[in-house]
Order: C-alpha cells, then sequence, then structure tokens
C-alpha cells in the first residue's frame, strides 16, 4: 500500500480531503509530515483532548502551519489562558444567545434583500452575491464599520485566505492584505477613542481585563478574529451546505418539507463538511500518543474535519443525514477555545437557506463551475453558482 500523503497545501488534495483522513484515522493517528514539520492528529477524541489540554497543546505560537507572527496581531485563538479566557469573555458577554436571538430579525431582513437583488435572474453566484456578503454585514453592524468599507474588508480577507499550490509560505498579496487590514484598524481605533457609540469596538476601548484596559494589539486582533472567523468561514458554511444538498436531495427534499429540521441540519452540515478544517497547536512537552511519540515544541495540526468523521464518534459518518443528532461537535472548537460566535454562525446560516427554500426551492449548484477556495485551515468556495 501507497505511503499517505497527507499535503494541506495540495490544490488537488483541496478537492476531496477525506479519503486521506480515514487513511490517517486507521493507519497513522499520529502522522508526521516531514517534508513541512508537523504532526498530526486525526481522531475525533485525541483532537478533543488536545483542545483541551492547552496546556500541553498550546495556541500562543500560531493556529496556522504558515507563521503569521511578523504582520498579524494576537488574537484570542492565539493565545493560552489565563489571560485568553478573560479576553475571550468579552466576546461571550458581546454574543450571549439573548443578544443573538435579538439580532435574528435583521438578519433574515438583511437576506431578504440579498436575495431580492437576484432572485427575477433565475441565477447567482451563491458566495458573491450573498454569502460573501452577508456575514461580514453582521459583523460590520457589530463592530461598527461603514457600509462604504465593507467591499474593501471582504477583499483583504480573501486574500489573506489565499494559498499557491503546494506552498507553505503566505503569498506577498496576502501579506500585504493582513498590513492593510492591520492598518485600517488602528486607524479606525484612533477615530472611535474621540466618538463612542453602541458598538462592540466603543465596548472593547473601555473594557478592563484584571484592572488594565486592553492593549490596542488585543483590541484589533479581536477585530482580525470577528473578520475571518466571524465572516469567511460562516461564508464557507453557507457555501459548503449548498453543496452538500445538491449532492443529497433526499435531505433537501426533507428540509423542504419540514423547515423544523433546519436547525439540526445546520449542525450536520458543519460536522459532514466544515469550514474550519484544521487548527494548529505547539507542544510544550513530549507526548506519547498510540505508540509514536511527539517531541516538545513540534506544530501538531488538529485535523477537526478529520475527527468529524470519525467511525469511532459517529455512524456512517460518510453520510450527511439532517436527523443525526451531533453531541460533541468539534467544527467550532473545544473548551476554552469554543467559538464565541459559534451560534451566531449557525443562526445565520439557518435564516439563510429558509429563505432560499422559501424563495426559491428548485435551486440546483451548478457543480461544473464551482471554484475553491485554497488555504490549509478553511474549506470553502470562492464562487458557488446556483441556477433556480
Amino acid at each position: 500500500m501507497s505511503a499517505i500523503d497527507y499535503n494541506p497545501f495540495s490544490y488537488a488534495f483541496h478537492e476531496d480531503p477525506y479519503p486521506v483522513y480515514k487513511r490517517m484515522r486507521d493507519e497513522a493517528p499520529v502522522y508526521h509530515n516531514q517534508e513541512y514539520g508537523f504532526f498530526a492528529l486525526s481522531r475525533f477524541e485525541d483532537i478533543r483532548n488536545a483542545f483541551s489540554d492547552w496546556e500541553t497543546f498550546s495556541s500562543a505560537s500560531g493556529i496556522s502551519l504558515e507563521d503569521t507572527t511578523d504582520y498579524s496581531p494576537d488574537m484570542i485563538i492565539t493565545m493560552d489562558p489565563p489571560r485568553q479566557v478573560k479576553i475571550r469573555g468579552l466576546a461571550a458577554r458581546s454574543l450571549t444567545p439573548r443578544r443573538v436571538a435579538a439580532m435574528e430579525t435583521r438578519i433574515r431582513d438583511l437576506a431578504t434583500r440579498l436575495i431580492d437583488r437576484f432572485a427575477d435572474a433565475g441565477s447567482a453566484d451563491l458566495i458573491q452575491d450573498f454569502a460573501a456578503i452577508l456575514p461580514l454585514e453582521v459583523i460590520a453592524a457589530l463592530i461598527g464599520v461603514p457600509g462604504e468599507d465593507q467591499p474593501q474588508i471582504r477583499i483583504w480577507t480573501e486574500a489573506m485566505l489565499h494559498r499557491e499550490p503546494d506552498s507553505s509560505e503566505v503569498p506577498e498579496k496576502g501579506i500585504a492584505a493582513f498590513r492593510s487590514l492591520d492598518d485600517y484598524f488602528r486607524s479606525d481605533l484612533g477615530r472611535r477613542r474621540s466618538v463612542r457609540g453602541d458598538d462592540l469596538v466603543s465596548g472593547l476601548l473601555d473594557a478592563e481585563v484584571d484592572g488594565e484596559k486592553l492593549t490596542e494589539d488585543e483590541i484589533v486582533g479581536f477585530l482580525f478574529l470577528l473578520a475571518i472567523a466571524g465572516g469567511e468561514t460562516t461564508t464557507k458554511l453557507i457555501g459548503n451546505m449548498a453543496f452538500t444538498l445538491t449532492h443529497y436531495p433526499d435531505q433537501k427534499k426533507m428540509l423542504l418539507e419540514d423547515p423544523s429540521q433546519m436547525p439540526n441540519a445546520v449542525v450536520e452540515a458543519a460536522r459532514y463538511d466544515t469550514s474550519t478544517q484544521q487548527m494548529r497547536r505547539t507542544t510544550t512537552r513530549d507526548v506519547e500518543l498510540h505508540g509514536a511519540r511527539i517531541p516538545k515544541g513540534e506544530k501538531v495540526v488538529l485535523v477537526i474535519a478529520s475527527g468529524n468523521r470519525d467511525e469511532r464518534e459517529y455512524k456512517n459518518p460518510d453520510v450527511f443525514d439532517i436527523r443525526r443528532k451531533v453531541e460533541r461537535p468539534l467544527s467550532f472548537g473545544h473548551g476554552v477555545h469554543l467559538c464565541p460566535g459559534a451560534a451566531l454562525a449557525r443562526m445565520e446560516t439557518r435564516i439563510t437557506f429558509e429563505e432560499i427554500h422559501r424563495r426559491m426551492p428548485g435551486y440546483e449548484v451548478d457543480l461544473a463551475n464551482c471554484v475553491r477556495v485554497h488555504n490549509a485551515n478553511v474549506r470553502g468556495f470562492a464562487k458557488l453558482p446556483i441556477h433556480f
């Protein structure tokens, strides 16, 4: 049997990584990629345990295989407790279930307006015409980004995610985008310091942790996280779910007949083909697991998407089933790194498909003309044409 080739930078691999993930789970649950210098955990329990054991599997050196420390601010996903927990708490207080629920009408109105733009055309690009816009507008409203600036932020975030074939480096355009977004947020903070509003940024400027105000770097990192994780991963989740439903017309039919199953369908869609494929950690000590040794100081990839398809946790995991009960989801992290915006992302996705199914139930994805995003951490589409 051939050796397992897990190359998260390969364009060919991005098309369908799941057969490789299965081989890793079965044959090499502690996988070592010598070419790119990392280990990978692919089984559900190992990934979940690593999320919990932040003292051993640290986030402080970054969460992507690429080294972005020279131009990317610290974010709560690139911190360890105790400060990470305290700063994350600020996000959690900003995105409480009550506050998220109160946003539903606003999000549904936005979804309706976006659909109105193409409803009579018979076709659209679900990403460019809808899914790339809706989450960013929601985040922009939270942090007070003017509408005229949103398209540029979207261009920057897309450039930050793009990778060249088989390259473990961030392209020059991506680095430039990191720096441009950083400059934008820092400049905007200068304005906000003198003009407070009822938005998340104003709250962060006034917030204190252990009696101290947040640093500018910490606030900028917070805004980066919202723009990338809060916007892009939700965009990709919406596209992935549409792509999946096209391949599972029986499941789509069930949703059309019984929309009450939509919340569970979104959770299953995030399990089946999650937008966040992996997260990197760095070991702070030697680790022995499954007869293998991971030395201290090594990069370790937690392959979330593989854990979501682990037969040890799920029956028939390669089947998309909207009735499945996903009791311990990994798609939005776990433990201290559970995504504080998970409920918002699920609601945005649910509303999206409730409105699309109501307005254009016969939609189909043009599978031959979909264009993927190429990134080791994020799986999804840059373009997803639909016809209806």
